[in-house]
């Protein structure tokens, strides 16, 4: 994440800080991004922390007049979940701080949850993973309409069917998107629309897809047609398997997170690579080469992601103050412009739009959360550990 600050346009963050001032009455935030534009410091770094004190200095940031608890809490998590300018103003101004552990793969966070139970206190996950979390133990279920911040999301965010329980809600609504492939023209011809590129010989140690065996498996399975790619047969297994071991002559590297993705498309090191709404943006805007875009025609699968409270967490007493904090729009509007993929809160498109970034926000979806109801979902089936296996088999060889 500090990499991907320092390389982004200042330009860019600093208007959509300056849009929050418009949209909230942020009384400090032009002076806060008077101070970064002068600053000598790294352009998007210093930008990223100009919207931080911006959002830390407003009043709407506060959960409330009363007192809140202070510590640290634990957070299991993706690194685009937060950055660390935001995690710096609330530390500073609430002296409550998040000690995040990142990781790759729903299975490795639900596993390890498993074997630490209350050592944790958050953990992200996606989609149809998070009732899996609540079904194992692992995690409450609370009254999302308890905090103020969630007023602020889409209302189809507060009701998706299969986070919601009579025990109450089981995640915070983060952000979503669809699995694309992207790729440099320059380098990647006749122009594809399959799964099949990633698996073509001349594209040898081009290809970067995230770690993510589970996820990995379920693409090969939607390459040669499994009816679920989460609940494969044996036999669909087998021929996913086959697929995969074509793949791995390609896979550059396994990507750890999203920005390691876009790193390598930067520098031109990859051509080909599965990732999120907004990648082609990302890169470009980080001096990378004009990528191209495509939905496979076999289908793909999408994610949803939430942040959970895990039962009987030792800090739980912070999560409710920290997201009423953190998940505020102007600290939103500022992580989709470094991250791309869509939100699920309205009042930060209402922010990117009011300074003039409507246009790329559309691009991407942001006001189209319904579109989530359209993919298929990430999550654990009955082949989970059987594909785990079979993953394992072919690139630990």
């Amino acid at each position: 994440m500090t990499d991907l600050m320092r390389d982004y346009s200042r330009r860019q963050f600093l208007k959509v800080m300056g849009a929050a001032a418009g949209a909230v009455g942020l009384g400090s935030i032009a002076a806060a991004c008077s101070t970064a534009a002068s600053s000598s410091a790294p352009a998007a770094t210093t930008a990223a922390t100009a919207g931080a004190t911006a959002a830390a200095s407003s009043g709407a940031v506060a959960p409330s007049a009363t007192a809140l608890p202070t510590g640290t809490f634990n957070w299991m998590t993706w690194g685009d979940h937060s950055y660390p300018a935001q995690l710096d103003a609330i530390a500073a101004a609430n002296n409550i701080k998040a000690n995040s552990t990142l990781f790759s793969d729903n299975i490795d966070a639900f596993t390890k949850l498993k074997e630490v139970g209350g050592q944790l206190d958050m953990v992200s996950g996606d989609a149809l993973w998070v009732p899996h979390y609540f079904e194992a133990g692992l995690i409450e279920a609370w009254d999302i309409n308890a905090l103020n911040v969630a007023k602020q999301l889409y209302s189809i965010a507060r009701s998706f069917p299969i986070w919601t329980k009579p025990e109450g809600y089981l995640g915070y609504p983060f952000g979503w998107s669809p699995v694309q492939i992207y790729y440099d023209p320059a380098k990647v011809s006749p122009t594809p629309d399959s799964w099949e590129v990633l698996l073509d010989p001349k594209y040898k140690k081009r290809v970067v897809v995230e770690d993510q065996p589970v996820e990995i498996m379920a693409y090969m399975g939607k390459f040669t047609g499994a009816a679920n790619a989460y609940s494969m047969t044996p036999d669909e297994i087998s021929k996913a398997q086959d697929a995969l071991r074509q793949l791995k002559p390609n896979v550059l590297t396994l990507a750890n997170q999203a920005t390691d993705t876009i790193a390598k498309l930067k520098t031109g090191e990859a051509w080909i690579a599965t990732g999120n709404l907004g990648t082609e943006a990302r890169v470009k805007d980080q001096g990378g080469p004009d990528l191209k875009v495509f939905t496979p025609k076999e289908g793909t699968i999408g994610w949803m992601d939430s942040e959970m409270v895990v039962k009987g967490g030792t800090n739980e007493n912070l999560i409710m103050p920290f997201l009423e904090l953190a998940e505020q729009a102007e600290y939103i509007a500022a992580n989709f412009m470094l991250n791309g993929r869509p939100l699920f809160n309205e009042a930060a498109y209402k922010i990117l739009v009011n300074q003039g970034q409507q246009e790329r926000a559309d691009q991407f979806l942001y006001n189209k959360p319904e579109t989530v109801n359209t993919m298929s979902l990430k999550g654990p089936g009955t082949s989970t550990q059987a594909v785990i296996d079979a993953f394992n088999e072919v690139w630990g060889a």
